[in-house]
């Protein structure tokens, strides 16, 4: 019998123009279902947190994670990273939950899992290179403290408007996104040809089902920012896959 996972990403928690939690929420119930998370990046958003000190989101982010595995004792849980939550920081506090509990990885670009790959999907916006991305990542590590109050109502003003509904379509459109990450996947081998038939991303916030490229399925969960779509993404996994867990690790 395959196992039964679940793949979300972008709830951006910790941001006050996140409906994330809420969001979380609403699938808590095939949670229990479940037998796999993964975490697609940006859960936590660092660089827009309503917390004026670093520890104060930390301790939070933190906190939410153990209060998953707490709920959720059967889950195993895979925490791929985005740009908005790739600082050091926040690594060592994932490094410490890894340590302690073993039904929980933390990676920094990519989590293979059989047939599946899930990734953030920030390469899109990087330069679509491994060293590109690792540069554009660079650039929000470096932020550990999150923007003041005259960017955060600007931010507000644009999310009030719905403004930040515009980007999304006109730059990541179906065909422009798959075509794209297939090129990043060919460098990483992730492709068909290796064995990769779904790939599951976020970092977009536009939620996509079985888009076709080449022989490859693409899938977006969406976001939870407010006045965005959020479509978490269901997959199986042969039980035969079920050990690759441990050999994922950071």
């Amino acid at each position: 019998m395959s196992m039964q996972g679940v793949f979300l990403s972008d709830l951006h928690l910790l941001s006050r123009r996140s409906v994330g939690q809420r969001r979380w929420n609403e699938v808590r119930g095939e949670l229990r279902r479940a037998d796999w998370l993964v975490l697609g990046g940006d859960i936590f958003d660092f660089r827009w947190s309503r917390h004026r000190h670093l520890d104060a989101s930390l301790d939070d982010a933190g906190n939410w994670l153990l209060d998953v595995m707490v709920h959720f004792p059967q889950l195993k849980i895979a925490y791929v990273l985005g740009n908005h939550d790739c600082l050091p920081p926040l690594r060592s506090v994932l490094r410490n939950l890894q340590q302690d509990c073993p039904r929980f990885a933390w990676l920094e670009y990519y989590f293979r899992l059989g047939d599946k790959v899930f990734l953030h999907g920030d390469v899109l916006d990087a330069g679509n290179s491994p060293l590109q991305l690792t540069r554009y990542r660079r650039r929000f590590a470096g932020h550990e403290k999150s923007r003041g109050a005259v960017a955060n109502l600007l931010y507000d003003a644009a999310v009030a408007s719905r403004m930040h509904c515009v980007p999304p379509n006109v730059l990541h459109s179906p065909e422009r996104v798959t075509r794209r990450l297939a090129g990043y996947l060919q460098l990483e081998n992730l492709t068909a040809a290796h064995g990769i038939q779904q790939v599951y991303f976020g970092h977009t916030h536009m939620p996509m089902r079985n888009v076709l490229w080449g022989h490859q399925a693409y899938y977006n969960a969406g976001s939870g920012i407010r006045h965005l779509e959020f479509s978490p993404c269901a997959f199986q996994v042969a039980p035969e896959h079920s050990d690759t867990f441990t050999r994922n690790l950071a």
